[in-house]
């Protein structure tokens, strides 16, 4: 017989779903208690009030973000998943890093003593949130429910208003998938997925959703660079924009050319068959994990996801861009010997160390089309003739026109106009940045923070919305498959979300998922 519930239990239970998911696109009226707002003025926030989190993925740059998560009063979290129990042989940007950041965070200044290696796994990330919430929190004396496999605890574990998604790219568009179908807010890096279809079935469930989500790249927008650059280009500066280049030193971890013959052991307290998720099949490899997935096309996106979704989520944004409708690639090769003949290695499996995208972009509106190219490993497009210097800096961002360019920073900053017009327009300035409404974020590493607990508490969905992310996303997914086609042009119809040239490309756009994992 189901029981009855009690007056108060009903009324807990309303507050937390009004407060905070059932007023998510509704327009519902919450009626808080002035308990709350007393919080509140005190810095507190009541319990019935926090958002409780489900944290999937512990490795470095979970951890190196939790800090953000903790020391939010409007959070609490209530559970951590990951394949990987606990090791030392992560891949991290200091070798000391992320012991040192996990020392100040827990005030434990002996911490790891003794131990070599960059830490990560759910026992790291256990004992760094509970040491902290101890330490920090008063009366706190619980512990959080951890598990190598998310999905025992996302429709199980009690009263779970939120995910923050940590995993490598293969796993992205399942797992936020799964979050939505049970009715939870998502916060999650890029991409949506690494393949077409997956990221396109995000934006669709997205858009169709009640629940806030959050792709973090939208951190760029608080930058407000474009605001400058889109003042530029409507006043004349550089003629007619013709296109965009943006070019990385990345990628910076290692990429492999060839799949490892050797056959490593499964280190002791690492689900494999887990990490893998919808993947196919094979044998462990260290060379798969942590970083260095993202070189590989069946677990990564390569260098251009990896951070191109904060250079030009900003761009697609202030000129109004729709996705691509063609593609062609460029790439390094590698040499290797056959016979001690030297021979190119026929690379079907990882991305290049050296690429460039062309693309073709239509504007939203009809107006027409611009090119955009993205270089990575090195390539750069030409320097602008009237630039200060001889070459252009490692990475950047150019805006080029029939009269001109712009260049700028990999993120637009410091924009300065190239070309004869320069100094007729040098005066024409972009709104402040306070005005800018996509700038509007708080300073810091928290900024990005706030504006997903805002989306949650139901004051709509924000800009940074997975569904505001298709155009982008669909540019990147197909970038990678003209890649996989070594290189070949591409044409693609996003009204059918189909290659229309190629049938073997146009597989290419969803992966053979296994048994178990299907969407």
């Amino acid at each position: 017989m189901e029981k009855t519930q009690t007056k108060k239990s009903v009324a807990t239970q309303m507050n937390r779903r009004t407060f905070i998911s059932a007023g998510v696109g509704l327009g519902m009226v919450s009626i808080i208690p002035n308990h709350v707002f007393a919080a509140k003025k005190q810095g507190l926030v009541a319990p019935s009030d926090k958002i409780c989190l489900l944290h999937i993925g512990c490795g470095t740059q979970g951890l190196d973000e939790v800090g953000a998560l903790l020391k939010s009063p409007d959070i609490e979290i209530v559970g951590i998943a990951d394949p990987n129990r606990e090791s030392y042989d992560y891949i991290h940007w200091g070798e000391f890093s992320i012991r040192n950041n996990m020392r100040e965070l827990m005030g434990e200044p002996t911490w790891m003593n003794g131990i070599n290696g960059i830490p990560g796994g759910r026992d790291i990330m256990k004992k760094v949130i509970e040491t902290y919430y101890r330490k920090n929190r008063t009366g706190y004396n619980g512990s959080i429910a951890s598990k190598e496999d998310y999905r025992e605890l996302l429709g199980t574990l009690k009263d779970v208003d939120a995910v923050k998604i940590m995993s490598p790219d293969h796993q992205h568009a399942y797992q936020a998938l799964d979050c939505l179908k049970h009715n939870k807010h998502v916060i999650m890096h890029k991409p949506l997925g690494n393949k077409m279809t997956e990221a396109m079935k995000v934006v669709d469930a997205a858009k169709a959703s009640k629940m806030s989500t959050f792709m973090m790249a939208y951190i760029a927008f608080g930058d407000g660079n474009m605001d400058q650059i889109k003042k530029w280009i409507d006043a004349g500066a550089i003629g007619k924009l013709k296109g965009i280049h943006n070019w990385s030193n990345r990628p910076v971890w290692p990429q492999y050319p060839v799949i490892p013959t050797d056959k490593p052991p499964i280190p002791d307290g690492f689900n494999w068959d887990l990490w893998l998720g919808p993947a196919e099949m094979r044998d462990y490899h260290p060379y798969y994990t942590h970083a260095t997935f993202r070189g590989w096309y069946e677990f990564g996106a390569g260098a251009l996801a990896d951070m191109g979704y904060y250079s030009l989520l900003p761009v697609f944004d202030a000129l109004k861009l729709d996705s691509a409708t063609t593609v062609s690639t460029r790439f390094s090769r590698v040499i290797g010997l056959r016979n001690n003949v030297p021979s190119a290695i026929i690379n079907d499996y990882s991305y290049p160390m050296a690429a460039a995208y062309n693309f073709e972009i239509p504007y939203k509106d009809k107006s027409g089309k611009i090119f955009l190219q993205w270089h990575d490993g090195g390539f750069k497009p030409e320097t602008p003739e009237g630039y200060a210097s001889d070459d252009l800096p490692i990475e950047g961002m150019m805006f080029v026109g029939d009269k001109g360019a712009i260049v700028a920073g990999f993120g637009a900053q410091n924009p300065v106009i190239v070309g004869e017009q320069a100094s007729k327009y040098a005066n024409v300035k972009g709104s402040p940045l306070a005005d800018n409404p996509r700038s509007k974020l708080p300073n810091g590493n928290e900024r990005w923070l706030q504006t997903w607990i805002d989306d949650c508490r139901g004051k709509g969905k924000g800009f940074g919305s997975f569904e505001n992310a298709k155009e982008v996303n669909e540019t990147f997914n197909l970038g990678s498959v003209s890649l996989m086609c070594r290189g070949k042009k591409l044409l693609y119809d996003p009204a059918t979300r189909t290659v229309t040239n190629d049938a073997e490309a146009n597989k290419l756009l969803t992966r053979m998922i296994r048994k178990g994992w299907e969407m």
